[in-house]
């Protein structure tokens, strides 16, 4: 059998028309979907898995009348590595994706194929060409099968897992790899730093005692107790954006940031509803959103986010002039659109980001003097442009993308020496670059990641120091050298990776305790070893997978539930064993 790679689909989507919305959402996801770096290049028994799966083919042909294929069709069929049929009692009913799945089944009896549950019950929901066997001469005959699928239903799998078993059964992966990065994103919303205990317990003195303060003496005193909310507020924030330093259990820091809620709360019915008070409400309650998004609480996030919404929807009809009322306005937009995106309904996501974008835009162009409105409109660009490129519209990103990188060059040509615009302008190129990756353009992405770590290189040797600056060189270099192995110049990859490598040396021996920064030098070591083996050097990606292997098996012993990192402990054990018994085999000290 051909690998994937050699067909010029991933795989051909089928399904009825009716269940189009379905349709639309698995093709985004799916030619969205990114592989960890230490899947990539990973052999399995259909081929190695790729870094993306693009593309898939979408048939928009409507045959709702009748069964018969396009050529285009029959093409698109034999040209794909796999066969995706959505299942429903509608599409069970269509001669088209029957005659779909038969022809098929039938041409390529060696090619995956996966049904994909989006409605009904078995066997009505299935069409007959995946319920019973074909004949010799490609007919459906009455010996009945059973071929298994994901249900995206959220009372089976559901839209994650339904998709993470889609995507295995395109890769030959197990459904728990694919499944890694979605845990990783939660694992990164749980761990919160170790401090946060004390935070919250010191807020919670000075909180009730300005509450007191405030309910005894200053009733009247609007901007005391509105500054009061702000400081508390960011007594929270400082606490909760040291996420994944520590691997301190979610329930207890939910439990903490709801009784810091709770009295803040208390401290903004102390004063009388004026505007002001209501504004600095409504910025506190989308604040709460932020850190409840980090923690992975999706509910309370989405119902704060509603509620500064209507305090500053409200606050804005009622004197359009005010800019602070607008602009926080399209920051409760931004929030909303963050809980949709991070609860996977980029549809919906899409509307308050371009509210949050339109809201901006007018202020920019009101102001155009306005650095920090402009900034702001790049960060709306940037956040359109980031669900644009989750639903596969990378020409849609690219133009987003384009929009936020303009103004960020003009900000920083304005303001040579603002170095958090120039690290603005860095991460801009990198967006744009992750695009002209996704749509395979390496040189286009290499010249753009190039610019972005160019600036990271001066940013970095201005201040040695600065620890944040120096993380986002690691992470540049690795998108260069990425390119790089792309393009096949091993050498230049090599060296980028081995720069990466040496940034998170420094990093993790500066600061031992954040776990994160450990599992990203172990991550740096997995990343040598794969360029590596691009090489046939096995010796050298031993002697890198050996000196990460260390640091997970230190990090999986301090958190023994973190299935995580466990799971990377295994890759490393697994990538260990097999290579040594190849350089064993091969007796020639491990170079090809």
């Amino acid at each position: 059998m051909a690998t994937p790679s050699s067909f010029k689909y991933r795989a051909f989507l089928s399904y009825s028309h009716r269940d189009v919305g379905w349709a639309k959402w698995l093709h985004g996801r799916l030619e969205a979907f990114r592989f960890d770096k230490d899947l990539i290049g990973r052999e399995t028994s259909i081929g190695p898995v790729p870094k993306t799966l693009r593309p898939i083919f979408r048939d928009r042909e409507d045959f709702s009348g009748g069964h018969t294929l396009t050529d285009a069709t029959v093409a698109a069929l034999d040209a794909s590595a796999a066969l995706i049929v959505l299942c429903s009692p509608v599409a069970a009913s269509r001669p088209a994706v029957n005659e779909e799945a038969r022809l098929f089944r039938s041409r390529h009896p060696d090619r995956p194929v996966i049904p994909v549950v989006v409605d009904g019950t078995w066997p009505d929901n299935f069409p007959p060409a995946l319920r019973f066997e074909l004949a010799a001469d490609g007919s459906v005959s009455d010996r009945p099968i059973t071929i298994l699928g994901p249900d995206l239903r959220n009372e089976a799998d559901g839209k994650t897992l339904g998709l993470a078993k889609t995507i295995a059964g395109l890769t030959g992966l197990r459904a728990d790899d694919v499944f890694r990065r979605a845990e990783r994103a939660r694992r990164r919303r749980t761990q919160v730093w170790g401090a946060i205990a004390g935070f919250c317990l010191l807020l919670a003195v000075l909180a009730t005692g300005s509450a007191v303060y405030a309910w005894q003496q200053l009733k009247t005193n609007e901007a005391f107790l509105s500054a009061t909310l702000k400081t508390a507020t960011d007594i929270v924030n400082t606490a909760v954006a040291q996420a994944e330093k520590y691997n301190v259990p979610r329930a207890a820091t939910l439990e903490l940031l709801t009784k810091a809620e709770g009295l803040f709360d208390n401290m903004a019915r102390y004063g009388r509803p004026t505007p002001e008070l209501q504004y600095q409400r409504a910025v506190m309650l989308i604040q709460f959103a932020r850190n409840y998004t980090v923690l992975g609480d999706t509910g309370k996030e989405r119902t704060r986010a509603e509620e500064a919404y209507h305090l500053l929807a409200s606050l804005a009809a009622a004197k359009p002039s005010d800019t602070d009322y607008q602009f926080g306005l399209a920051g409760a937009y931004d929030e909303i659109g963050s809980g949709q995106t991070e609860q996977g309904d980029l549809a919906a996501a899409l509307k308050p980001f371009r509210d949050s974008l339109a809201i901006r835009h007018r202020l920019a162009q009101a102001d155009p003097g306005n650095a920090d409105w402009q900034r702001a409109l790049s960060v709306s660009s940037n956040r359109v442009g980031d669900v644009q490129k989750e639903q596969g519209d990378l020409a849609a990103a690219l133009k987003s993308y384009g929009d936020g990188l303009a103004i960020m060059q003009r900000l920083t040509q304005s303001d040579p020496g603002n170095a958090g615009w120039q690290r603005d302008l860095s991460i801009m190129y990198e967006k744009v670059g992750d695009a002209q990756m996704a749509q395979g353009d390496h040189a286009a992405a290499l010249k753009t990641y190039g610019d972005g770590l160019a600036i990271m290189q001066r940013l970095a040797r201005s201040d040695p120091g600065n620890a944040r600056w120096q993380h986002d060189l690691s992470v540049s270099s690795v998108r260069v050298g990425i390119v790089q192995m792309e393009q096949g110049d091993l050498a230049a990859a090599l060296k980028s990776f081995r720069d990466s490598l040496a940034i998170m040396q420094r990093l993790a021996q500066s600061d031992p305790g954040n776990a994160g920064w450990q599992r990203e030098l172990a991550s740096c070591h997995a990343q040598l070893a794969w360029a590596y083996l691009q090489s046939n050097d096995i010796g050298n990606a031993l002697a890198a997978l050996r000196q990460g292997q260390p640091i997970m098996d230190r990090l999986t012993k301090l958190s023994p539930d973190n299935v995580v990192w466990k799971r990377d402990l295994d890759y490393f054990n697994g990538q260990i064993a097999a290579l040594t018994k190849e350089s064993a085999s091969m007796g020639n000290g491990g170079r090809n």
